[in-house]
């Protein structure tokens, strides 16, 4: 019995439209293309033309403007991969590729599915995507909120100001304060949502972790199940060591990667801050860094990774951290 094989086609997506590309040896260039306008009806109208049988769907994240085909990708049953821009980037410099336009990037997308066989996209519940939207948001509010008090401050210092620039940087504010509210009770787990309720307070019962951490890891990560291991975890988060050596002459400055959601990195942050006090194990790793010469922000950083793996821990193993677990587990 003869196997059909399997069509990755390369999805480049752009504000108003997105671009596709696979291998077709009938095709003239080697490669069959379309170009679909960004539109929820356009994109199923193409997807039923075209078939979603036999053919895995690979595109980049970028951001909202590839939810609609995200959405219809899966409404209709189709199996697709959404790959990191990092990954596409690195693929295109592995084809020695020497101009990047939509057409290139397609192609580099549909080469990128045959040769690492990306892991199929698995969408997230209604509930998840809704509250990882509100964190976004909110984000985006406190970042606001903050310009908005610094600007009353310089205003505030004139010698005469004015009362109407004060009434209405104050009146923006009140919204913006009520907003955060509003956005910030989204985070928290409803009444019948009781593994995520579960998740927070098990992810709180560490020393050093507070409710916003908590609520802001579920919101984005769920139950972990995304990440094989601790080290996957950290990594997505932008915490990994990373180093760059080569021979005897390239010695380059160690660091983390700084990848992923930096407000997750700054609630860690605070979090250490607390747990190198609080935190028996974390309190350890800092003394003992500091110990060593380091300085205390390097010191801190450790402390931010090792707090990501007790939450990864504590959330796998289904268990309220325990302070006295490498103490039990020793004198076995």
């Amino acid at each position: 019995m003869q196997t059909v094989q399997q069509i990755f086609v390369g999805l480049d997506v752009s504000k108003d439209e997105f671009l596709s590309a696979h291998p077709d040896k009938n095709a003239g260039s080697g490669w069959s293309k379309a170009k679909i306008i960004n539109e929820v009806a356009m994109i199923k109208k193409w997807l039923m033309e075209v078939g979603v049988a036999n053919k895995h769907f690979v595109l980049e994240h970028t951001g909202n403007y590839s939810q609609r085909l995200i959405h219809c990708l899966d409404e209709l049953g189709a199996t697709f991969s959404v790959v990191n821009p990092a990954q596409s980037r690195a693929m295109s410099k592995v084809l020695m590729k020497t101009s990047k336009t939509d057409d290139q990037d397609a192609q580099t997308l549909s080469r990128l599915g045959q040769n690492l066989l990306t892991k199929p996209y698995q969408m997230p519940p209604k509930a998840k995507r809704m509250r990882k939207e509100a964190f976004n948001a909110l984000c985006a509010l406190q970042k606001q909120e903050r310009q908005l008090r610094n600007q009353l401050h310089a205003v505030e210092f004139l010698v005469d100001p004015n009362e109407a620039v004060l009434e209405a940087f104050n009146s923006v504010l009140r919204v913006v304060k009520k907003q955060i509210e509003h956005l910030q009770a989204q985070l928290r787990p409803e009444v019948d949502q009781v593994q995520e309720k579960q998740l927070v307070e098990r992810i709180k019962s560490i020393k050093g972790v507070g409710k916003a951490t908590a609520e802001a890891v579920v919101a984005l990560f769920g139950d972990l199940s995304a990440f094989d291991s601790a080290k996957a975890f950290t990594k997505f988060i932008g915490l990994a060591p990373s180093e760059f050596t080569s021979g005897k002459s390239v010695r380059g400055r160690s660091s983390i990667t700084k990848k992923g959601n930096a407000k997750i990195r700054a609630l860690l942050f605070n979090c250490a801050r607390s747990a190198m006090n609080y935190n028996t194990f974390c309190k350890a790793l800092y003394q003992r860094i500091i110990a060593k010469g380091k300085n205390g922000k390097v010191a801190l950083t450790a402390v931010m990774h090792k707090l990501a793996r007790q939450i990864f821990g504590v959330v796998k193993s289904g268990v309220d951290f325990d302070p006295k677990f490498t103490i039990q587990k020793n004198c076995v």
